[in-house]
C-alpha cells in the first residue's frame, strides 16, 4: 500500500469525469461525489453536503482529493476538453441540492441521489455518453465499492481507480 503521492495521482486522467466513493464510517453506504482532476492531483470536486443542517451542493478546487484517507473507489464515467469544460461546469453546478426528492429517480434526496441527479444532466447536455443505466452504474459502484472497502480500513490498499468509461 506505500503507493507514493505522484504514483496515486498518475491514476487520475486529466479532464476526465469520475464518481468517487468514500466510506462514511459507522454510517451505512458511501459519500459520492464527482472529481475532474485537471492537472492530478489538482482538481473539481463537486459534492451535496449537509453538515451544517440543510443539504447544499459543494463545489471547490482541492490538490488532495486522491489522496483522502476515507476514499474507496474512483470509477471514470466520461471524458471532457477545453471545449466542453466550462459547459460540464455549469451544468454540474446547475443540478440541485436543495433536498427534494430527484426530478429523475423520485428518490429521496441524499449525495448519491446528487450524483445520479448529476449523471442524468450530463447525459441529457451530451457532456458524457453512458454504456449502461444510471441504475446499473450504481449498483456496479456500489458492488465494486464494498469489495475493496475492507482493504482500505485495513491500509492494506488505497482507493481502486478505474478509468474504464461506464
Amino acid at each position: 500500500m506505500a503507493a507514493s503521492k505522484e504514483a496515486i495521482a498518475a491514476q487520475y486522467e486529466n479532464y476526465s469525469i469520475y464518481v468517487m466513493l468514500s466510506n462514511r464510517g459507522a454510517a451505512h453506504g458511501f459519500h459520492l461525489g464527482i472529481f475532474i482532476p485537471t492537472a492530478s492531483p489538482y482538481g473539481h470536486v463537486w459534492h451535496a453536503t449537509n453538515r451544517e443542517g440543510g443539504w447544499k451542493l459543494e463545489h471547490k478546487q482541492s490538490d488532495t482529493v486522491p489522496f483522502s484517507m476515507s476514499l474507496i473507489l474512483s470509477r471514470k464515467i466520461g471524458s471532457i476538453n477545453a471545449s466542453t469544460w466550462q459547459a460540464c461546469c455549469d451544468t454540474l453546478s446547475g443540478v440541485s441540492a436543495s433536498g427534494s426528492p430527484s426530478p429523475n429517480t423520485g428518490e429521496e434526496f441524499n449525495c448519491v441521489t446528487w450524483v445520479k441527479d448529476a449523471i442524468y444532466a450530463l447525459q441529457n447536455n451530451g457532456i458524457i455518453v453512458l454504456k449502461e443505466t444510471v441504475a446499473a452504474m450504481e449498483s456496479q459502484l456500489v458492488a465494486r465499492a464494498n469489495g475493496h472497502k475492507g482493504k482500505v480500513e485495513q491500509g492494506t490498499s488505497i482507493a481502486k481507480v478505474e478509468n474504464t468509461d461506464c
